[in-house]
This record gives structure tokens, sequence and C-alpha cells, in this order.
């Protein structure tokens, strides 16, 4: 009689070919193929969302710019006495009854700057509004809106003006911004 003995600690399993064989030099070309190129893909992603970011944040210090310009303008000409003298490109009010106290709105189109220059005493201090405006424009109409040339009989000023921003060598311009405001005190 023949006597089997059983080894607990020896596991035999049966194998294919395909278990026995590791990685090919083909299979590890393809996945390094696969990561590069989907770590390209979230490269681009994260360099266009970058550059949209800038772009939005240039959008809205122009859109804050010209709400502070606009707001300024709109407080100072309210309270101005009357329209002295009117072009495309300024806009000078008084303020007072002696004449010594002016506000001056300058719009030079060879820099895009809109200056506001208030003059007291012979005194003038100008400060920048806005700045990059690639077209500005002042306008004075009647009461009934009917545009005038002189300025002489003004009680409404038109303003529009569209300004242009530059941030990572890309222009960005904003939509044309423009209001009416109305001379309180001139009758």
């Amino acid at each position: 009689m023949k006597i089997i003995t059983f080894d607990p600690y020896t596991v035999v399993r049966k194998t294919t070919k395909a278990a026995e064989s590791g990685w090919v030099l083909s299979e590890t070309m393809i996945a390094v193929f696969v990561g590069i190129t989907f770590l390209v893909g979230i490269i681009g992603i994260l360099i266009n969302c970058t550059i949209t970011f800038a772009e939005l944040g240039n959008y809205v210090n122009m859109d804050r710019c010209s709400r502070n310009a606009l707001d300024r303008i709109t407080t100072s000409i309210r309270s101005a006495k009357s329209l002295i003298s009117y072009d495309p490109s300024t806009l000078a009010f008084n303020y007072d009854a002696a004449g010594t106290t002016n506000l001056t709105y300058r719009y030079d189109s060879s820099s895009g700057v809109l200056t506001e220059e208030w003059t007291t005493g012979g005194t003038t201090t100008a400060t920048t509004l806005l700045s990059g405006c690639s077209n500005l424009a002042f306008s004075v109409y009647d009461r009934d809106l009917i545009p005038i040339n002189d300025g002489s009989a003004g009680k409404v000023i038109g303003i529009a003006w569209q300004c242009t921003s530059t941030a990572l060598n890309r222009t960005n311009r904003e939509y044309m911004q423009q209001a009416q405001i109305v001379i309180r005190n001139q009758p």
C-alpha cells in the first residue's frame, strides 16, 4: 500500500500563460500616452480658466471705474449753478454767483483721459476720473431734450464713453456707457 502525504503549506494553483506574464512595452506606452493626454487637457483647461478670470477681473475693474466716475460727475453737475461753456470734449460749470468756483470736465482724446478740474480762487486742482477711454463725448439739451450747440440754455447734459483696458496682452472693450444729467439749479 502506498501512502500519500499532504503538505498543508503548499498550494497548487492552476495558472494560465496570461497570468504569468507582466506588462508589455506596448501596454506601458499606451498608458503613458493616455496619462499625458489627460494632463495636457487639464493644463489647457486651467490656462483657459486663468485667462478668463483675468479678463473678467479687468471688465469688473473697468465697470467699477466707470460707475465711480459717473457717480462723481452726476453729483457735481446736479449741484452746479450754471453751464459756462460747452464743446464735445469740454464742459465748464459755475458754482457760485461771484464766479470764483468753477468746475471743468476735459477729455483728451490723444491720451484717452477724462479729468475733473476744480478752480477755486484762482487755484486749480485736477483729478483723473477715467483713463483708457477710446471715445467720449458731451452733449447739451434743453428742457425738452432738444440738442443745442452753444450750451447757453442747456438744462440736460448728455455724456457717453467707451473704455478699453489690457490684461494678459488681451484688449477688453466695455459697452458704451451713457447718461443724461439734469442741472438742478439752472432755470
